[in-house]
């Protein structure tokens, strides 16, 4: 099996022409996303992978199908998120619209997440009040034109423990912990433990009441 690394620069036939992955663009719990270039033009390439993660398991579901599912789900209820352009359950893999801006992880570490809470804060409304939890990790958000994208598809049946109060605000609130992440890729410069997904909440609590206070009734 190719690592991500070697995959870059290699091309794939898809409705939208032979696309180059040019950039390795992050690695989640069912794929490798990249970035792919044809004619000038910038698509998101997400290539399924079957590496185990210690906190979730898909089962023995096609991940193409459940991400296909998933983005009718979210833009149906409004949520924005990046256009599903086409996919390849055979093959494995997506293409999905490029969105041009900031990666929410570089908000938090450089101090400027605060901009963006009105709108996370929001979509978790939308997706709890639709008895979802989406995977509200940094990583799965740009902020483009000043508007908040969820550029993952993924989301979950409602479960308190995973939402955005109880455990995703915590890397947002960690704006030290991230900057370290982003520079040594240490996860333990966010989470209790290497293999728990459970974020560092302690020194964050003070930080993450105040926002809840803010926020969440908004």
């Amino acid at each position: 099996m190719q690592t991500a690394g070697q995959q870059l620069g290699t091309t794939l036939e898809t409705e939208q022409g032979l696309l180059t992955l040019t950039a390795f663009l992050g690695r989640g719990k069912s794929a490798y996303s990249y970035l792919a270039t044809n004619n000038g033009c910038k698509y998101v390439v997400k290539m399924m992978h079957d590496e185990p993660c210690p906190y979730y398991d898909f089962g023995n579901q096609n991940k193409v199908t459940v991400e296909l599912n998933a983005y009718h789900t979210l833009d149906r209820l409004g949520i924005p998120v990046p256009k599903l352009l086409s996919h390849d359950e055979q093959r494995g893999f997506l293409v999905k619209s490029y969105i041009e801006g900031v990666l929410a992880n570089d908000l938090i570490a450089d101090g400027n997440v605060e901009t963006v809470l009105p709108q996370l804060y929001q979509i978790s409304k939308i997706a709890q009040h639709a008895g979802l939890n989406l995977d509200y990790f940094p990583a799965n958000f740009v902020c483009a034109d000043n508007q908040l994208f969820y550029v993952d598809y993924e989301h979950n049946p409602y479960d308190s423990a995973w939402d955005l109060h109880n455990w995703g605000i915590y890397y947002w609130a960690n704006s030290a912990g991230m900057a370290d992440y982003q520079r040594t890729g240490d996860i333990l410069n966010l989470n209790q433990t290497l293999d728990s997904g459970i974020p560092i909440k302690a020194p964050l609590q003070s930080r993450v009441n105040n926002w809840q206070q803010r926020y969440q009734h908004g």
